[in-house]
């Protein structure tokens, strides 16, 4: 690690994070999965529990 360029760990980061709009089209589907978890864990705590008689 001590040995590589600054080329070599650009490179590496550009791998490992994408580009700008990738990472943006990342953010946005995380966005949109945050959301629709949060619409189904109010869902779930609004239905009944336990067993009906």
């Amino acid at each position: 690690m001590a040995n590589e360029t600054a080329a070599e760990l650009l490179a590496q980061a550009k791998k490992d994070y994408g580009t700008p709009a990738e990472r943006a089209e990342r953010a946005s589907d995380a966005r949109i999965a945050t959301g629709l978890a949060k619409a189904h864990g109010n869902e779930a705590a609004g239905a009944p529990r336990g067993r009906r008689a």
